[in-house]
């Protein structure tokens, strides 16, 4: 039986992490000036260095600028941001995504998964995509919502495997805790059954090398009543 290490979280982690909360609560807002390193030290009972590091780490990560002479401010993430600051942005709030977040990744999906589908039957054979078939039936087996948004996730990164863009599945991966997230979630207000068949759909139009159907196929977009209900909520993932 293996453990895996145990690694305690710097005094640096520690100070970038409240940064970052402070950022993306609200409370610290796009162009307001940090006080100075040696103020902040103080102030946090640490010393400047782990202050001067953190500073650059959020630097990095697109949520300060370090202006010489002047001091750091922050920034609009948005502009200065990379894949880090987006996973900083997933981590917030204990990991519990808020509605604008899940629809801006929704939207963003939506946009991955027709390019997917398209690929997909632009470049793989007959037989790469009927491969695809025992991944879609963990979909039907499966007895949870738990398992079976495992199952759908593993059917989409295989796809993304035959697009034969080499981002795709890395950016499917970067997501996959999100991922099964929403469709754990989604399975549980539609049904396991109904979840299959959407799949199943997805697959068939694939093998019938249906393009249009195919990117339109992916199933899971907000149209419904349930999603409504759940982007007028203020606790985001609580709602599941």
């Amino acid at each position: 039986m293996g453990f895996d290490k145990i690694s305690a979280v710097s005094l640096t982690d520690m100070f970038v992490q409240q940064v970052e909360n402070m950022i993306l609560s609200g409370e610290l807002k796009p162009g307001e000036k940090l006080p100075a390193a040696r103020d902040l030290a103080a102030r946090i009972g640490v010393s400047r260095p782990v202050i001067s590091a953190g500073l650059i780490e959020l630097e990095n990560l697109g949520f300060v600028q370090i202006k010489p002479r002047q001091g750091a401010y922050v920034c609009d993430y948005r502009k200065k941001g990379t894949i880090e600051t987006l996973i900083a942005i997933m981590r917030y709030n204990g990991g519990i995504m808020r509605p604008r977040e899940v629809a801006s990744l929704m939207e963003v999906r939506g946009v991955l998964e027709g390019l997917c589908m398209e690929k997909v039957i632009d470049r793989a054979s007959d037989g790469e995509i009927r491969g695809v078939k025992p991944y879609l039936d963990k979909i039907k087996n499966a007895k949870t919502p738990e398992e079976s948004a495992s199952a759908v996730f593993e059917f989409h990164h295989e796809l993304a495997m035959l697009s034969g863009n080499m981002l795709l599945p890395l950016l499917y991966h970067s997501f996959k805790p999100e991922s099964i997230h929403l469709w754990q979630w989604y399975s549980k207000h539609i049904g396991l059954d109904r979840m299959y068949e959407i799949k199943k759909e997805l697959y068939e139009a694939l093998i019938m090398r249906n393009k249009e159907k195919a990117m339109k196929t992916p199933g899971e977009y907000p149209d419904e009543e349930w999603w409504k209900n759940y982007s007028q909520s203020e606790n985001g993932w609580e709602a599941l």
